[in-house]
């Protein structure tokens, strides 16, 4: 539900692509500090259900050439409308409810179905993928666990950084990333691209009422973010292109949904 936060679909989309770029790096080196087994051809957690904001599809969008894109729409045409892990509410719109002491709704749709973009087990946009897809790693074969083992703290940090990314698409959307995909090729055919209604399923991103950090994990996630901030992106660092982009953004709070209901 967009509800009334504003939205700015097309504002600010190179510096966001710096910011996640930066993101994505800083987040790979942490990893790269793990004994982490993942490796080519493990896909047991690549699935449809996979969740994203809308800077992050415009991401991968932007590395495709026309052609490429309207090959693109084909492939995911029959996805459209298919069951699968819809959010009834943004990472920090859940973080908003769970810090006034309301429990926010479960999300729905959840289904085994392989990613679109597996070939051969293997990711074919590997280099684009979205964040959540940065952030699948096990300390054990899933094959023989059954499940994935990650720290905790790191499992926390992907948390936090969940809802970094939000703030870095303040005025963009959330959602499952096939519906993102969907809905921004749907709008880049369209004669009049304005007229193109966001669909209910797609949500509006907000700012973060603070990052929900477990006490335990706050030192080793603070270390983290203060490393990230101080990246260099362009003439500025990572805190100060985000303040930026946040502040250009113009969005009120006091316009959300959320904040009416709270």
């Amino acid at each position: 539900m967009i509800g009334l936060m504003p939205v700015k679909l097309d504002y600010a989309l190179p510096q966001k692509f710096a910011l996640l770029e930066t993101l994505y790096r800083v987040l790979e080196e942490e990893a790269s500090r793990y004994p982490f087994v993942c490796e080519a051809g493990c896909a047991d957690c690549c699935t449809v259900n996979l969740l994203a904001t809308g800077a992050e599809a415009r991401y991968f969008l932007d590395s495709l050439e026309r052609p490429a894109r309207e090959a693109l729409w084909e492939k995911l045409l029959p996805y459209k409308g298919k069951r699968r892990l819809r959010p009834r509410v943004t990472p920090n719109e859940m973080a908003a409810l769970l810090m006034s002491g309301k429990e926010p709704p479960a999300d729905e749709g959840f289904v085994f179905e392989p990613c679109p973009f597996l070939k051969d087990n293997l990711c074919s946009i590997y280099e684009r993928r979205a964040f959540i897809c940065r952030t699948f790693f096990s300390l054990k074969k899933c094959q023989e666990t059954k499940e994935a083992e990650a720290p905790p703290e790191f499992l926390s940090l992907s948390t936090v950084l969940t809802q970094l990314i939000e703030e870095i698409d303040l005025a963009g959307l959330y959602g499952n990333f096939l519906d993102l995909l969907l809905f921004f090729l749907e709008r880049e055919r369209a004669s009049s691209p304005e007229e193109v209604i966001i669909p209910d399923e797609l949500l509006s991103n907000r700012e973060a009422p603070d990052f929900a950090i477990p006490p335990q994990h706050e030192r080793y996630i603070r270390q983290f973010l203060a490393r990230l901030y101080r990246e260099p992106v362009g003439d500025k660092t990572f805190k100060e292109l985000l303040d930026e982009v946040k502040e250009g953004a113009q969005v009120k709070e006091a316009l959300s949904f959320l904040g009416e209901a709270l």
